[in-house]
């Protein structure tokens, strides 16, 4: 059964790993699926092929989350190929673990910037569509160290405690336009 069959998903960071696993489950349900990572290489184009392989439409875009402008540029890009956006999965996350006294200002700004502005410029960017369809589904990929925390990440733990609180709020700004978080 294609449960997804005739929506689109857009997943970010998601030309290997966690992202590329999700990306593929969704085409298995019937999905075409929009992915994003920061280039789109060998591994991004295997991803691809991969996906389009399942009998969906698949594109992969070069595309660096934490850049606003680029990210609005990359959605239009992306309605214009694929005509709506259904479903936005916000996996693209790094991590640069230390200890609090030793980790550095760049070690917690590439985190934060990367784990949580993404999903701020990607949510940014697809909401207008997703209200114009009245319609849509938002994913924010976090972790247990999001609730718990975890010695040597807080960078880490802080930027999926805010995907928590991102998702809830957006949650309630965009429930009432049929937008789920």
């Amino acid at each position: 059964m294609k449960l997804l069959e005739g929506k689109v998903a857009v997943v970010t960071g998601a030309a290997r790993g966690i992202g590329k696993a999700i990306a593929m489950q969704f085409a298995r349900e019937g999905a075409d699926v929009a992915f994003t990572d920061l280039v789109i290489d060998e591994n991004g184009k295997a991803t691809e092929a991969e996906i389009a392989a399942l009998g969906v439409k698949a594109k992969g875009y070069a595309s660096n989350a934490a850049d606003f402008e680029g990210t609005h540029n990359v959605v239009d890009q992306i309605v214009k190929d694929f005509g709506r956006i259904d479903i936005l999965v916000n996996n693209a996350g790094i991590t640069k673990d230390g200890l609090m006294m030793r980790m550095s200002e760049a070690q917690w700004d590439a985190v934060l910037t990367v784990n949580l502005k993404s999903a701020f410029n990607f949510i940014h960017a697809v909401t207008p569509v997703m209200a114009r369809q009245k319609s849509g589904s938002i994913i924010n990929m976090s972790s247990v160290v999001g609730v718990s925390g975890n010695a040597g990440q807080c960078n880490y733990s802080a930027s999926k405690a805010g995907m928590i609180g991102l998702a809830k709020s957006i949650a309630k700004e965009m429930g009432p336009r049929g937008i789920r978080a």
